[in-house]
């Protein structure tokens, strides 16, 4: 175990990444293209696209990164505007 993982909080998912250009190649694309997975404010977060930068974090009911995987992360209606990455 990593010792970035024994100071996470728990091991559970805090945030989704709903930036529309990792939207639209999560869609488009069978696997991500990095680690799907990541630390944003000491939390776990998830980006479907696997992507390391441009992403638009919003925070979620903490799920195990399993229970995230089985539904659809990120619907239209809920991907950020185009010009406002973190």
């Amino acid at each position: 175990m990593s010792v970035g993982a024994l100071a996470m909080k728990s091991n559970l998912v805090s945030y989704v990444c709903r930036a529309r250009v990792h939207v639209a190649v999560s869609r488009n694309a069978p696997v991500a293209a990095g680690s799907p997975v990541t630390v944003y404010e000491g939390e776990w977060a998830y980006c479907p696209a696997g992507a390391q930068t441009e992403h638009e974090w919003e925070a979620i009911e903490p799920v195990k990164l399993t229970q995230l995987k089985l539904v659809e992360a990120v619907r239209a209606r809920e991907v950020a505007p185009e010009n406002s990455r973190s």
